[in-house]
C-alpha cells in the first residue's frame, strides 16, 4: 500500500515539484490538478497553508459535475484523472500555498502543491456592464496585463454550475476568429483583445469573461481570467421600437390635426349661430346651444383619440432610452391641445 502511494504521488505531482500560477486582482484562474486512476473514486479537496494546519476551502466526493462554495469551484473529471479548481473574484490576500488534495481514509491524503501569486493591476477595467436590446451587436474590448502578451486569449461563458466554456481562442499563429455569431481579435501591439457578438438574444444574457491561458497544456497549466463582462439583453430590436415610434408619432400628429380642424368648425357654427340670432328670430334657444356646443361629442372623442394614443406610445417606447424626451412633447402636445379644446 505505502508503494502504491508513492507511485500515485510521484505521478500527480511531478516529482515534487510545486506549480506557480499567476492571476490578478478582480479576476479569477482556473487550475489543472491530476491524480492517478487508482484514487479516482476518492473524494477531491483544495485547501491553504501548510499541509499539516491546511485552511479547507472546498471538498467534494461528487464525480463530473462542478460544485460550488463560496468564490472557489471544483470538477472532478474521472474520466481523464483530473480535477479543475477555479477561484473567482481574487484579491492580493489570496497569494499563498494550495493544496489540490486526495482524500485517503487512513489519513495518508495525496497533494498536489500550488503556488498562487495575486498582482494588483490598476492599468484595465476589471468589470464591465454591457446592455444591448435584442439583434443588435455586442462589441467589448478587454485590455490585458503585459505579463500575458504572448498567451493565447479565450473568451467564455459562465454557466450556473460553475463551468466557463469557449469553443476557440486566439494565439500568436491565429490572431483573428470568426465563428458563427461570435468575433475574436487580439491586439498585441496594444494589449487589447477584442470581442464580438452578432445579432444577441435573450438567451445571451450572462456572465461572460476574457481570459488567458498560461502554459496550458495536457498534462499542466492554468487560466487566467482578468476582465468580467455582464451582458443584458432587453426589449425589442433597436428597428422595432423605432418604427413603432415613427408610426405612432405620425399616427398622433394627424388626430392633432383632426381636433385642430374640428375646433375651428366649432368656432365657425358658433359665429355663425350668433349671427341667426339676431337676423332671425325665430332661430330657437335649443338649438343655438346646440350649434354653441359644436359637435361637443365629436371634440370630447378626438380627445380620447389623443389621450389612448399617447399611452400606447408610451407603453411602446418605454424601452428605448431616447424615447423619454420625445414622450413628454407629446404629453405637452396633448395638454395643450387638449386645454384648448374644452376652453378656448
Amino acid at each position: 500500500m505505502k508503494i502504491l502511494l508513492i507511485f500515485t504521488l510521484c505521478l500527480i505531482s511531478d516529482g515534487g515539484a510545486s506549480k506557480q500560477v499567476t492571476g490578478y486582482s478582480g479576476g479569477g484562474v482556473l487550475i489543472k490538478c491530476k491524480y492517478g486512476a487508482k484514487v479516482k473514486r476518492s473524494p477531491k479537496y483544495v485547501c491553504k497553508g501548510p499541509k499539516r494546519d491546511c485552511s479547507e476551502q472546498i471538498k467534494t466526493a461528487v464525480k463530473n459535475e462542478w460544485v460550488n462554495s463560496g468564490r472557489f469551484s471544483l470538477f472532478d473529471d474521472t474520466k481523464s484523472s483530473v480535477f479543475w479548481v477555479m477561484i473567482r473574484a481574487l484579491t492580493v490576500q489570496d497569494t499563498g500555498t494550495y493544496h489540490c488534495g486526495v482524500y485517503i481514509s487512513n489519513g495518508n491524503d495525496i497533494h498536489t502543491s500550488v503556488e498562487l501569486k495575486v498582482n494588483e493591476d490598476q492599468s484595465y477595467k476589471k468589470f464591465i456592464h454591457k446592455t444591448v436590446h435584442v439583434g443588435g451587436d455586442l462589441n467589448v474590448s478587454c485590455k490585458y496585463p503585459e505579463s500575458l502578451r504572448s498567451n493565447p486569449k479565450f473568451f467564455c461563458k459562465r454557466l450556473q454550475n460553475g463551468a466557463c466554456s469557449y469553443k476557440d481562442s486566439v494565439n500568436e499563429n491565429k490572431k483573428y476568429v470568426n465563428k458563427g455569431k461570435f468575433s475574436l481579435y487580439d491586439d498585441r501591439a496594444k494589449q487589447i483583445f477584442s470581442v464580438s457578438i452578432r445579432d444577441v438574444t435573450e438567451q445571451d444574457s450572462g456572465e461572460y469573461w476574457c481570459g488567458a491561458e498560461a502554459a496550458w497544456t495536457s498534462g499542466r497549466g492554468y487560466k487566467v481570467y482578468f476582465t468580467r463582462i455582464n451582458l443584458t439583453v432587453t426589449g425589442f430590436p433597436a428597428s422595432t421600437v423605432i418604427t413603432v415610434s415613427v408610426i405612432l408619432l405620425l399616427f398622433l400628429i394627424g388626430i392633432i390635426i383632426l381636433t385642430v380642424a374640428l375646433q375651428k368648425r366649432c368656432r365657425i357654427q358658433a359665429g355663425t349661430a350668433s349671427v341667426g340670432r339676431h337676423s332671425d328670430q325665430t332661430l330657437g334657444n335649443d338649438q343655438g346651444v346646440s350649434l354653441a356646443l359644436c359637435d361637443y361629442e365629436e371634440m370630447k372623442y378626438a380627445e380620447h383619440l389623443i389621450y389612448t394614443t399617447v399611452i400606447f406610445y408610451s407603453s411602446a417606447t418605454s424601452s428605448n432610452d431616447a424615447a423619454p424626451s420625445i414622450k413628454d412633447e407629446v404629453l405637452c402636445d396633448y395638454t395643450s391641445v387638449t386645454y384648448t379644446a374644452v376652453c378656448g
